[in-house]
This record gives structure tokens, C-alpha cells and sequence, in this order.
């Protein structure tokens, strides 16, 4: 079995941004000749998600709506209150608001993505792409990509 990993760093611009990893994932899968096995695409945060989906404003554009109507970047959330919260505390005494980034990412449920490989190709369908998605603010990321088979 093979196994290739490649560590990728990025800052991200704004909240609702898709960065399109697709091609860093193909371009891995081709340098790890595997034929058959599987691409996981994977973020180590708590404030975005991993998600295959069509590359379309229109969509973007709704999904962006869509997130702001079922949890607002500015509705009162517990994780933002200081003085209440004792847990996950950052040493900065100016931590950021973040409690909708935290909940949007729970309703997603999407940390990772696996794509099969098969015959050396990336099963995606005809308009799929693998985004990383910033739930929170403009920061600095990573993604994770491990491709494993033979």
C-alpha cells in the first residue's frame, strides 16, 4: 500500500469563502501513483468545513444566505461570552467572537472528505469540487491531504 501526505498552509480572506482544493488533491493523487485506494482531504479546525459541491456563484451565493439565515454571525451565542465561558479559553484577553463559526460548523458536520480513487482518477462527479470553507474570519489555515492505496 502507498501512502502520500502533503501539509497545506493558506490565509484565508473573509467568512463564506471557498478556497478550491480540487487540483491540489489531483495533483497529489498523480504524484502518489496510486491506482486504486482513497484521497482524504482533511482540516484540523473547529471554524470551517471540507466540502465537495458545484463551483457556482449562484450556489455560493445561497449557501452563503442560507448559513446566515439559520445561524447569523451576530445572534447571541454562548461561547461569546467571556465572562461566563471557563473552558477553551485563548491567553489573548481580546479573543474574537466566534460562537456562529463554531455552530455552522457543527450543523455541517464537515471536517473531512474522502474521495474514492479508481484507475488513478478522483471519482468526483462532472461539476463536483473540494472546497475548504472559512466559517469564521480572514486567518491562517491548513488542509490536510493523504492519498493511500495501491
Amino acid at each position: 500500500m502507498k501512502f502520500l501526505f502533503e501539509n497545506h498552509s493558506f490565509r484565508t480572506t473573509d467568512c463564506g469563502q471557498f478556497v478550491d482544493m480540487t487540483d491540489d488533491v489531483r495533483e497529489l493523487v498523480e504524484r502518489s501513483d496510486v491506482q486504486n485506494g482513497m484521497a482524504l482531504v482533511y482540516s484540523p479546525h473547529t471554524t470551517c468545513a471540507v466540502l465537495i459541491n458545484e463551483r457556482e456563484r449562484g450556489f455560493i451565493e445561497d449557501f452563503g444566505g442560507l448559513m446566515e439565515e439559520l445561524v447569523p454571525i451576530k445572534g447571541a451565542y454562548r461561547h461569546d461570552d467571556l465572562d461566563a465561558r471557563t473552558e477553551n479559553l485563548e491567553d489573548d484577553p481580546h479573543e474574537i467572537p466566534n460562537g456562529h463559526a463554531h455552530c455552522r460548523q457543527a450543523l455541517l458536520g464537515s471536517a473531512s472528505q474522502a474521495i474514492p480513487i479508481v484507475h488513478g482518477e478522483l471519482q468526483l462527479g462532472r461539476w463536483q469540487r473540494v472546497f475548504f470553507l472559512e466559517l469564521d474570519r480572514a486567518r491562517d489555515r491548513r488542509v490536510l491531504i493523504q492519498v493511500m492505496g495501491d
